[in-house]
């Protein structure tokens, strides 16, 4: 009899497990969800109390229910919603009777140090001195400077062409512009001024051409050319065309005259 006594409490001892030497007490930030595994509950089966009105200071949700010696073992996700120290009997109870867990010595903790917390905070920037910082002015003066240059180059160069251009364009000869005031006569276009012009042209060649005429005055000067073997061709024929009241010279008879004038850049 005392030895089937002893049996029942040895085995009884190894089977009943203890729970304060199965779990610790778990500790989880404010609004960081831990899961729970393997709490032991004696009895039947457990369920979580809903939440009136959503006030609660711990959200509890059973993830898996496992058979265990006259009990189950259960793994929990928990949310703690408020700080502090809390029963977890205070949110089970079992399922069919609707009783409260009054036999479970467990607690959950929620603190306020969130994980972050514990990592070394960043160290303060390196203070830059002054001098190493901006740039901008000394930025826009060579910008400056750099379009002063290319301004300057770019007058230059506008000079140089238009110099070159005025180098490389000699003025029109006598010739040139006899033909040019010829072709004008010719199609009725030439004006009192470009006549005056014509006669001056060929007058002034043949008084720096010929001594003695250059001091005469017009009039007479023209006399003397009328009666020149080589001027008068063209003085007369001149005369003709341009004073006549209906000439007939045209304008291919009085080109020919014009080449005396060729060399002659007066």
């Amino acid at each position: 009899m005392i030895r089937s006594l002893l049996l029942f409490i040895t085995l009884a001892f190894f089977q009943i497990p203890d729970l304060k030497s199965q779990i610790s007490n778990p500790t989880s930030p404010l609004g960081l969800p831990t899961e729970v595994t393997d709490l032991y509950i004696p009895g039947s089966k457990i369920e979580v109390i809903p939440r009136k009105n959503s006030d609660s200071s711990l959200v509890i949700r059973i993830l898996e229910i496992k058979s265990a010696a006259d009990g189950f073992r259960y793994d929990l996700d928990i949310y703690g919603l408020d700080p502090g120290t809390h029963k977890l009997s205070d949110f089970l109870r079992y399922a069919d009777s609707k009783s409260p867990v009054s036999n479970l010595p467990v607690t959950f903790t929620v603190t306020t140090q969130h994980p972050l917390d514990t990592l070394p905070k960043p160290s303060d920037p390196e203070a830059v001195p002054p001098e190493k910082l901006g740039g901008y002015k000394t930025l826009i003066i060579v910008l400056g400077i750099l379009w002063l240059i290319i301004l300057l180059l770019i007058i230059f160069y506008r000079k140089k062409q238009i110099a070159d251009f005025t180098a490389e364009s000699p003025p029109p000869t006598l010739h040139e512009r006899l033909q040019v005031l010829v072709t004008n006569a010719s199609r009725g276009n030439l004006t009192d001024h470009e006549r005056a012009s014509l006669e001056r042209l060929v007058l002034g060649h043949w008084k720096e051409k010929l001594p003695g005429l250059e001091n005469l005055p017009a009039a007479r000067a023209l006399v003397q050319l009328r009666s020149h073997p080589e001027a008068s061709p063209l003085i007369l024929k001149l005369e003709e065309w341009l004073h006549a009241p209906a000439p007939s010279i045209s304008h291919e008879e009085i080109l020919p005259l014009l080449q005396p004038f060729e060399n002659s850049r007066s």
